[in-house]
């Protein structure tokens, strides 16, 4: 009933219009003395195209309240799905960051272990627990990085102290592999985050470490570029311009079965937070030259 009032009330127009057409013809009908039967007869005629018009109408009016019943039901259940997906995106995300923490624990135990024996396999597989541990703080920084809010933590950023930290923790790998390092100190500070640029660095350090059999690594710094030159197996053309692409690990990833395809995108993405560009040149066997860019407005003291 409420529904056929709503109707009516729409139809308001329509009905205004017939009563004065009405209203006009009965008034010129009796000033012109005309016989009131053709008046009738003429009104029995345009009541019926009026009410087959409301009909139609009518018709109509109901399709548009189903259309429009559906789409409210689709609204609420995109609502009520999407508010199930972000919570088990949630849920499932805080498991995966409490797994990261946990699996820490029997990583540090295990090194610890390792530390009291000297001999070669020891060696190898403290190297190779260093990675699993790197491997799972990549993923809590992922995680991190996917769900931080809007702000940063902005500040003067010494870029030695940074590089010297990243260093000092992957003294390790220099060692076991016997790689020479070329680090002068850079004496720079900029406006950045710090933890997000140590992260971003310790992902290009840890790669050329990773790919870098022989030879040496070199960490430069001039005209607001900071270089990190590997002599390691290089990356192939193809495979430059989908390197920071998320879970793309590329040819030496296949072949190495070392990349999780999430290091070099987090680069970029950091990157692009920070509004320090990336760039790269490789020549297969030869090795690779990262350089992160960072703006005049961000260098300048």
């Amino acid at each position: 009933m409420k529904r056929f009032v709503r109707f009516i009330k729409s139809q308001a127009s329509v009905l205004l219009l017939f009563a004065i057409f009405s209203l006009t013809f009965l008034c010129i009908f009796i000033l012109a003395g005309l016989d009131m039967i053709f008046y009738f007869l003429a009104l029995q005629i345009i009541t019926f195209f009026v009410l087959i018009l409301l009909l139609i109408n009518f018709s109509k009016y109901k399709e548009e309240l189903i259309i429009k019943d559906k789409y409210e039901a689709l609204l609420f259940e995109n609502k009520s799905l999407r508010s199930d997906f972000i919570s088990n995106k949630k849920d499932l995300e805080e498991y995966f960051l409490l797994w990261a923490h946990q699996i820490k624990t029997p990583i540090t135990v295990a090194k610890l272990i390792l530390n009291k024996k000297t001999d070669e396999d020891s060696k190898r597989l403290k190297e190779e627990i260093f990675f699993i541990e790197q491997y799972t703080n990549m993923a809590i920084n992922y995680l991190r990085i996917s769900n931080r809010g809007p702000d940063m933590d902005l500040d003067y950023v010494d870029l030695d102290e940074i590089v010297k930290e990243i260093l000092k923790k992957y003294s390790i790998i220099f060692i076991n592999k016997k790689i020479s390092l070329n680090y002068e100190p850079i004496n720079r500070k900029i406006i950045s985050d710090s933890k997000l640029l140590s992260i971003m660095l310790e992902q290009i350090i840890a790669n050329a470490l990773k790919y870098t059999e022989k030879g040496s690594i070199s960490i430069t710094y001039s005209m607001d570029r900071l270089r990190v030159i590997d002599t390691g197996i290089g990356i192939r053309s193809e495979d430059l311009r989908k390197i920071f692409d998320r879970g793309y690990s590329g040819f030496n990833g296949r072949v190495n079965q070392k990349s999780s395809g999430l290091g070099l995108y987090l680069v970029k993405k950091i990157g692009k937070i920070l509004n320090i560009g990336v760039e790269v040149e490789s020549t297969i066997h030869v090795g690779s030259e990262f350089s992160l860019i960072f703006p005049n407005n961000l260098t300048k003291m």
